[in-house]
């Protein structure tokens, strides 16, 4: 795999750009609310043939069971000085799930730290 991320010069300015306005944000900060999710495979990687390692070992070689090993799929938000806990995702993540996982963990989090007008 290559060393760096193949970003051109336009990219790097832009990416400088953003992180120079955001870091006079200051208290705003405050207010912003991430959230994400991630799903591990629990046989290996998900699909891809190419990963990080270190060159001085030698390479992993990983394997697939026939029927499948399962997954696991997680979802958390967080704010500058908290977060909620990890909600395990149950099936695959579509449009109306999404919106369902929003309003069972996100919101009551959301309402805790800004009210009803967060």
């Amino acid at each position: 795999m290559a060393r760096r991320l193949p970003l051109s010069k336009l990219h790097i300015s832009k990416r400088l750009q953003c992180a120079r306005y955001h870091m006079s944000y200051g208290h705003k900060w405050m207010a912003v609310l991430f959230s994400d999710e991630k799903k591990w495979k629990l046989d290996g990687p998900d699909g891809n043939i190419k990963y990080w390692h270190d060159l001085r070992k030698e390479p992993r070689s990983f394997f697939s069971r026939q029927s499948g090993g399962g997954s696991v799929m997680v979802w958390t938000s967080f704010i500058f000085n908290g977060q909620v806990g990890l909600t395990f995702l149950d099936g695959r993540q579509n449009s109306p799930k999404y919106i369902e996982t929003l309003e069972n963990h996100l919101m009551s989090f959301a309402e805790n730290i800004g009210g009803r007008n967060w």
